[in-house]
């Protein structure tokens, strides 16, 4: 089963919907919130979930739009959650403005868990300013981390990145942040680029995978092919894509019953009884 973990613009919080298949998708608890933020700015924005190698779920999410913390909180089962807390990802960067759409994967290579998420720095010399980048640090335990580090600058401005390994190499889907919020503006859109380890270099940029403008993207297999979700914010609805090689993409929006009110989210794969017992739950 697979739980997309979501917030809604009404309600910057944890919010669940479930699906067998990854294209029919079931609101939780009526579509309200499953955990709210207490500490920083009391907002949990693009939620994202992890499984860690011992069975713990960690989320994390954006603690509001002028942070350089982002959120997160532990849980054994998706329902019962730790009080969340603030993880200082940009600690020590000078100048830095926020920390927007933190995401983690497990770097094979190296044994850790790899923190993505997009900053902007300003070092106060206005010709300096290096509007927002993909950046990351490592974990092996989701309490010290190592200092910040940028992970992907392809010399424009990139957020929204979501790193998953394909055969043997690690894709990550990243949102082209150039252009307007304008329908079928150029740019605005979901774009891949290849790495041989989670660490980078990440290159190998690809044409557009999208259309415009959408943020946010997900990517996960169902079991068959390879489903890119990703949140359609200018028309106020989400929207999806398909393939079967995770590199050449077809949008598959009408194929898709998603619940109302989605905003950026993330799909993780859980046992079948997880998802019953959120169902039962809420």
């Amino acid at each position: 089963m697979f739980v997309l973990a979501h917030f809604r613009t009404d309600s910057e919080a944890l919010h669940y919907a479930v699906s067998d298949d990854g294209y029919e998708w079931e609101p939780i608890n009526g579509g309200d919130a499953v955990l709210r933020s207490d500490v920083g700015a009391e907002s949990i924005r693009d939620p994202f979930l992890i499984e860690d190698r011992n069975g713990t779920y960690h989320l994390l999410g954006t603690d509001g739009w002028q942070s350089e913390n982002v959120v997160h909180a532990t849980s054994g089962d998706l329902i019962e959650w730790s009080d969340p807390e603030l993880i200082p990802v940009m600690e020590g960067v000078p100048g830095v403005r926020n920390a927007w759409a933190p995401e983690c994967f497990y770097d094979r290579g190296v044994g850790v868990y790899r923190l993505v998420w997009s900053s902007t720095v300003d070092p106060s010399d206005a010709t300096a300013v290096r509007d927002h980048r993909i950046w990351t640090c490592s974990t092996a335990d989701f309490e010290t981390y190592s200092a910040p580090a940028t992970l992907f600058d392809p010399g424009y401005n990139v957020i929204d990145a979501c790193v998953v390994r394909v055969d043997d190499e690690y894709l990550m889907a990243f949102k082209d942040e150039r252009g307007e919020n304008t329908v079928d503006t150029d740019h605005k859109d979901v774009r891949l680029a290849t790495a041989p380890s989670g660490g980078g270099p990440f290159g190998d940029v690809m044409d557009p995978v999208t259309p415009s403008p959408v943020e946010g993207p997900t990517v996960f297999h169902n079991g068959e092919e390879w489903l890119m979700l990703y949140d359609r914010f200018v028309e106020g609805r989400y929207g999806a894509s398909r393939s079967d090689d995770a590199r050449h993409w077809e949008v598959c929006d009408s194929m898709m019953d998603f619940p109302d009110g989605l905003r950026h989210g993330d799909v993780i794969e859980v046992p079948d009884d997880v998802g019953e017992r959120l169902r039962d739950t809420f």
